[in-house]
């Protein structure tokens, strides 16, 4: 969740922040704003890959516990016959 949080502080700081950057200025406005920019994708594409692909440990153990039982529950009625 935390990684989701630094992708809209980044967001917002992008927002804020492209207010005041010139692209048309000289070359060293120009290579500033370009790197802050480049730099600030970097930031939320990361986070944002971060939030996409962490791993879902409960989801796991809910699905092995419900496999186990349900295999357990076969065992049962097979014994029963």
């Amino acid at each position: 969740m935390k990684n989701l949080l630094y992708v809209l502080l980044a967001l917002m700081m992008l927002f804020f922040g492209l207010r005041y950057m010139t692209l048309s200025g000289n070359q060293m406005q120009t290579v500033f704003a370009m790197s802050w920019l480049c730099l600030a994708f970097f930031v939320i594409g990361g986070n944002f890959t971060q939030f996409l692909y962490r791993p879902k440990k409960l989801v796991r153990v809910k699905h092995v516990q419900s496999y186990r039982r349900n295999r357990q529950k076969k065992r049962q009625r097979q014994t029963m016959r």
